[in-house]
């Protein structure tokens, strides 16, 4: 088991939910840290508008995650922004 229940090999969107798991210090305050090269390949692996869906959830701050971190990510590892 991993965070908040998640099963090891569980994938969300297509994306690995281990590999997204090492994006939570990039979407969390008060120190985010650039995405880890892990991080962006389990971003690329999944569907991005399934993903980009999350950003009205509200899992996000269940789990410390800030709004503007979360978009900001697919950016940062080099794939186009989530659409508004």
């Amino acid at each position: 088991m991993l965070n908040g229940g998640l099963i090891e090999g569980q994938e969300v969107c297509g994306a690995p939910v281990q590999g997204l798991l090492t994006c939570l210090p990039s979407v969390q305050p008060p120190n985010p840290t650039p995405p880890t090269p892990d991080c962006c390949a389990a971003i690329k692996k999944g569907d991005e508008n399934c993903l980009c869906a999350y950003k009205d959830s509200p899992q996000l701050p269940k789990y410390g995650i800030d709004k503007a971190l979360f978009l900001a990510l697919p950016t940062k590892c080099g794939l186009p922004p989530c659409p508004p």
